[in-house]
């Protein structure tokens, strides 16, 4: 798996997807935030995306400790109409019925869709990309 293209732009979900998978920390908390908008006058169609990483040490005497960030990320993107209503509709699709929860936050207004993506252990975080693969690959395919 590279986490790069061909331009050494960091494709954003295939890295932390390889930190996962090549770490052995199981107490990786992750919050992925993905805003699309269209109210910009310079960009019309835009979309934020806001991935952080955490790890946290758990030790027999003291419980979890916060260790550290890991990984903090954020990447803007200036889309198309046809790529910002794709990304909408997968979107809508993968969470549009889904009732919010710890794990899952969805703010709807006119203008703007933001869905936040908890995970608080390796196996969380996990299942997380084999059920949205499809939306991440997607997003990072904007930057090939």
């Amino acid at each position: 798996m590279t986490f790069m293209n061909k331009n050494a732009n960091i494709k954003q979900f295939q890295l932390i997807r390889f930190i996962n998978e090549n770490s052995a920390d199981d107490h990786v908390i992750s919050k992925i935030s993905i805003v699309l908008r269209r109210d910009k006058i310079e960009a019309p169609y835009y979309m934020d995306t806001k991935i952080r990483l955490s790890s946290c040490i758990d030790m027999a005497d003291n419980g979890i400790i916060h260790a550290m960030d890991i990984f903090n990320h954020n990447r803007m993107y200036n889309l198309t109409e046809e790529t910002y209503n794709e990304i909408k509709s997968m979107i809508c699709d993968a969470f549009g019925e889904a009732h919010e929860s710890d794990s899952l936050k969805i703010f709807k207004k006119e203008k703007q869709l933001k869905i936040v993506l908890m995970s608080k252990n390796d196996e969380e975080f996990g299942k997380l990309f084999e059920t949205h693969h499809e939306l991440f690959d997607r997003i990072d395919s904007l930057i090939d």
